[in-house]
């Protein structure tokens, strides 16, 4: 593996809309709309609320502890065995879910797409490409991810437009039909998409200068559009209904789609949407999974990302249904990913407090024996 190097904001803010917002574009919708419905997009914007003051713990944290990665600081300033320990759970989570992911690209490749190719084939093909670019740099992983992720926008934004006519906006109406419990009890998928930006914490020590409070607030309103636009894309166009009945909402869109007359079927278009994004997010996942571990030498790293490699293709080499994939998701996986990044975070935000406590106690001691010099010298 090559060394490192710096990124900027914007490259950072760009792979986590890619990597990140693959999650909230396509994996939240689901289960989203079935829980809140036609509220769906309340439950979105009260989320977007609660992350936005969760941003500040993570401001905190990070002007508290610099550029330096975050795993180290604790180690150094906590204790070895607290920054191990947190390290390798956050290492072996990043891995989970990018093994979630993966499983969720391969069940609907073979849905839509692919349904007589053996999945194994395709589980091997894209984890090593994901292995080699994993296995590069974080430079490299944000170039790839700037040429792929230009398409998927214009895609994205030719699909809405596209749309337009078939939109019926007074279907998002009437507002809170059966009161306040739909809207809550589906909060927690837009949150469980959202709470990954603790990424960028996770990055910081790969980042040029100070991240500003800015960078955490703008990704994370990016983040919310990618849920609300296809959200409300789904319900003005099927309806609340329809809508929730539809395993893949966001793709359900490209079959409206038309140009003029005899141009028709431009749904492959999300193909490509869905496979570079699950690219990136794997990839990058990866690449965070042996970040967090500070491993310097060049070898152990290779091994180690091998070794999660061929966790993937075994654990995603199982079969079975996209049923069971899908209730495994909704009750399961988002649910802990949400507590887990929480827990993570103000976890961190202790450690970051008390550490920060310690440093000003000497001050304020070596303060109060002066006084104490002077009005015995008087």
């Amino acid at each position: 593996m090559k060394k490192s190097g710096k990124i900027s904001t914007v490259q950072l803010s760009l792979i986590v809309i890619t990597a990140v917002g693959l999650k909230n574009h396509v994996t939240i919708l689901p289960h989203l709309l079935p829980s809140a419905k036609r509220d769906g997009w309340i439950s979105v914007l009260l989320a977007l609320g609660l992350i936005l003051i969760w941003c500040l713990l993570l401001f905190y944290i990070h002007k508290s502890t610099g550029q330096s990665n975050i795993f180290v600081w604790v180690e150094t300033n906590i204790g070895m065995a607290s920054g191990k320990i947190l390290s390798i759970a956050t290492s072996i989570f990043f891995a989970s879910l990018a093994a979630v992911s993966l499983k969720e690209m391969i069940v609907w490749t073979k849905v839509s797409y692919l349904p007589i190719t053996p999945p194994i084939l395709e589980i091997i093909l894209f984890t090593g490409l994901c292995f080699f670019l994993a296995s590069t740099n974080i430079q490299t992983i944000v170039i790839t991810n700037t040429f792929v992720l230009t398409a998927v926008i214009v895609f994205g934004i030719f699909v809405a437009i596209a749309n337009i006519q078939f939109k019926d906006f007074s279907l998002l109406k009437p507002i809170m039909e059966n009161g306040w419990s739909p809207v809550v009890s589906g909060m927690i998928y837009p949150l469980s998409g959202l709470i990954e930006l603790i990424v960028i914490l996770f990055m910081q020590q790969k980042v040029h200068g100070q991240l500003k409070f800015k960078v955490f607030t703008l990704n994370a309103i990016i983040l919310t559009w990618l849920i609300l636009g296809p959200l409300i894309g789904s319900i003005t166009e099927f309806g609340p209904l329809e809508a929730s009945r539809q395993k893949y909402p966001a793709f359900e869109q490209w079959g409206l789609v038309t140009l003029g007359r005899f141009i028709e079927h431009l749904d492959f278009l999300s193909i490509y949407q869905w496979l570079t994004g699950a690219f990136i997010r794997v990839s990058f996942f990866l690449f965070l999974s042996l970040e967090v571990l500070s491993i310097k030498k060049k070898r152990s790293k290779t091994i180690l990302l091998l070794a999660y490699s061929i966790l993937l293709i075994v654990a995603n080499a199982y079969s079975f249904s996209d049923v069971i994939l899908y209730h495994i998701i909704g009750e399961f996986v988002m649910p802990f990913t949400f507590w887990f990044f929480l827990a993570v975070s103000i976890l961190l935000s202790i450690f970051v407090f008390s550490s920060n406590r310690r440093k000003r106690r000497p001050t304020s001691d070596v303060q109060e024996n002066q006084k104490a010099t002077v009005q015995a010298e008087k």
